[in-house]
C-alpha cells in the first residue's frame, strides 16, 4: 500500500522510458505533464489494467504485484497502489518532478484502506487518484473516500 513511500526504480524499464519522453515531448510545464501522465493512466486504468471498484474484492491474488514491467504491460486488474506508483514513476522520472514533490496519502473507501497522491505543482498540492476519484469520471484534482 506504499505506506512509507514510494522510491524510484535504478533501472527504468525501456516502455517507460519511451512514456516519460512522449509525454514531456507534448508538455509545457509541470501542469501539463502531471494533467498528460493523468490521462495516458486513465487510458491504461479503463482499457488495460481494467480497474473497477468491484473487481478489488475478488481480485486479492493481484496484491502481491510490484514489478514495474509487469504492471506496465499486464492486461488484468491492478489495484490502487501499483497504479500509484506507475503515476510516481513517470513523474519523478520526468524533468518536471522530485520525489519531495509527491506524497502518497491513505484514506478508507468503502471500509478498506484507499491510496492516491498529493503531488505538487508550483506551490499548491494536487490530489491525483486515478484508482479512486478517476474511475468514477471525476477530475485531476479529486480524491475518493468514505463510500463510492
Amino acid at each position: 500500500m506504499g505506506f512509507g513511500g514510494f522510491k524510484p526504480p535504478k533501472e527504468l524499464p525501456e516502455e517507460l522510458r519511451e512514456a516519460v519522453a512522449y509525454l514531456e515531448s507534448k508538455s509545457a510545464d509541470q501542469q501539463s505533464y502531471l494533467q498528460a501522465v493523468y490521462g495516458l493512466v486513465m487510458k491504461k486504468t479503463f482499457e488495460q489494467w481494467r480497474h473497477s471498484r468491484f473487481k478489488a474484492a475478488t481480485r486479492l491474488h493481484r496484491l502481491a504485484i510490484k514489478d514495474l514491467k509487469e504492471i506496465w504491460l499486464t492486461r488484468d486488474f491492478i489495484y490502487c497502489g501499483p497504479i500509484n506508483f506507475v503515476v510516481f514513476v513517470l513523474l519523478v522520472k520526468s524533468k518536471y518532478f522530485t520525489e519531495k514533490d509527491i506524497k502518497v496519502k491513505h484514506v478508507f473507501l468503502n471500509f478498506v484502506p484507499h491510496q492516491y497522491l498529493q503531488v505538487k505543482v508550483g506551490g499548491k498540492w494536487v490530489d491525483v487518484d486515478p484508482a479512486g476519484s478517476g474511475i468514477r469520471r471525476r477530475p485531476l484534482g479529486t480524491h475518493a473516500s468514505f463510500f463510492g
